[in-house]
């Protein structure tokens, strides 16, 4: 069972609308801790989503969770441009053009 930094409590995928929806288009590894991968992403919403921003830049850390749509955990190192993903953010956004924000909850889409 995976926890937060917050104590017992497993980490869940959010039960609200993503900040954004959309495609990787930009991908970069930033750091490997072990086999902890970092990374940052750029994420383009897709059009008529319901998605807050039309992109934005995000970084992806050790705290943060990455589910397929089957539930099914996987490694950041298996993210991939071009995946559709939905993306929850953590904390405040940096209001830029993208936007800049820390990923809380990923879910990758499965359909090719």
């Amino acid at each position: 069972m995976l926890t937060n930094c917050r104590g017992d409590e497993p980490k869940r995928m959010p039960d609200t609308v993503p900040d954004i929806n959309g495609s990787i288009t930009s991908l970069t590894e930033t750091e490997a801790e072990g086999s902890k991968i970092t990374a940052q992403l750029l994420v383009e919403a897709k059009e008529g989503s319901r998605a807050t921003y039309p992109s934005a830049s995000i970084k992806v850390d050790h705290n943060t969770l990455i589910e397929n749509n089957e539930g099914k955990r996987i490694k950041a190192g298996l993210l991939q441009e071009g995946q559709e993903v939905e993306v929850w953010f953590d904390g405040p956004v940096r209001e830029s053009m993208p936007v800049q924000a820390t990923a809380k909850a990923i879910r990758v889409s499965l359909r090719p």
